[in-house]
């Protein structure tokens, strides 16, 4: 019980300043704190190139699980070897799903507020969601990550696919998290299933994590 509490703190910490992010420096990457739209878009490739490698269907469902202003929408949108993908998007900040919805007005049923699908897809992908946090605990940081896959967990046929910064030893810095490469793998695998890990291309630091389900 005191878990839960403590997890709706960081959220509602992480969740105001995603919400000052977006009102300074609007739809745009550094809007969500990444550094520039190069790395942004080669993690949304990744993310991507690994679903559709992945996936059993032609035409796969997938929930960007905190997807921000739509980054990765445009991207799916623009990018015709995604193009088969059908996309949905959910955030915990209501001010990035209302940017969505004014940027992709033909397009509003696709956003929606949560941490979660809200039935079932495919996969769930996760770009930079995990990345800020607002705590030195690397412990509290790691159970508030398995807390929000377990969710998604309960609703996608296939599987997971995240990307987080990984380093030698887990930590946070700048209140950006880094974890512990090994020590997710084996986290994830006792939980879920099978888990592998690739380095994100062009990106330095980062890792495209597969969770699949046995």
């Amino acid at each position: 019980m005191l878990r839960r509490f403590v997890f709706a703190a960081l959220e509602r910490s992480v969740n105001r300043a995603y919400r000052s992010r977006l009102a300074l420096r609007g739809t745009e990457p550094e809007g969500v704190f990444w550094r520039n739209k190069s790395s942004q878009i080669a993690r949304f490739d990744a993310l991507l190139s690994m679903l559709k490698q992945l996936s059993p269907t032609a035409r796969p469902t997938v929930c960007d699980v905190g997807c921000g202003y739509g980054a990765m929408f445009d991207f799916i949108s623009n990018t015709q070897r995604y193009q088969t993908v059908a996309y949905r998007g959910v955030d915990i900040n209501r001010a990035m799903v209302a940017a969505c919805k004014d940027t992709f007005p033909d397009h509003k049923s696709l956003f929606s507020v949560g941490t979660h699908p809200n039935s079932m897809v495919d996969f769930c992908v996760f770009s930079g969601t995990f990345n800020l946090c607002h705590t030195q605990d690397t412990d509290l940081w790691n159970d508030y990550i398995f807390r929000n896959l377990e969710r998604c967990w309960q609703r996608s046929r296939y599987g997971l696919i995240l990307n987080l910064l990984c380093a030698p030893a887990s930590h946070i810095k700048n209140q950006i998290f880094y974890a512990h490469r090994p020590s997710f793998i084996a986290r994830a695998q006792n939980a879920f299933g099978p888990t592998h890990a690739t380095t994100t291309p062009h990106v330095i630091g980062d890792v495209t994590f597969t969770i699949l389900r046995p």
